[in-house]
């Protein structure tokens, strides 16, 4: 399979995917998006990986945010002809809070057994002034 230049969209719906309630709370649909060696450098220092991002997630049930968050500057980088890097700024609105909180995100995806998986994820607070 030639892949030259990434299909933005369809990163930006499997990026987003992963912010919906609906997908969160399914651990068959968070398992499916990420790769047996995914981890992530949590906003809180802490590393996790796949089986706990799968349980926390899932565990977050009706208790997590219902809150979608707003994707802006989304970008795709083409790492080698089956992996990407996914760039964008995440921003949370506010429900009573005076300010949003955003985040700068990464992810890096992989293509095999003929579908995208994330292996990589971090999240990073943009100070609130």
């Amino acid at each position: 399979m030639s892949f030259t230049e990434p299909d933005a969209d369809l990163f930006y719906r499997l990026e987003t995917s992963l912010h919906r309630p609906d997908t969160r709370m399914s651990p068959q649909q968070v398992t499916d998006r990420l790769a047996d060696e995914f981890f992530e450098f949590g906003k809180s220092g802490r590393v996790y990986n796949k089986q706990i991002t799968v349980d926390t997630l899932a565990s977050e049930g009706s208790s997590g945010s219902n809150i979608v968050p707003q994707v802006a500057d989304f970008s795709v980088t083409s790492l080698s002809s089956d992996v990407v890097l996914v760039t964008y700024r995440s921003i949370r609105v506010a429900d009573e809070a005076p300010k949003n909180f955003e985040t700068l995100r990464s992810s890096i995806w992989k293509l095999g057994s003929g579908r995208w998986q994330m292996v990589f994820h971090q999240g990073t607070p943009i100070p609130q002034e």
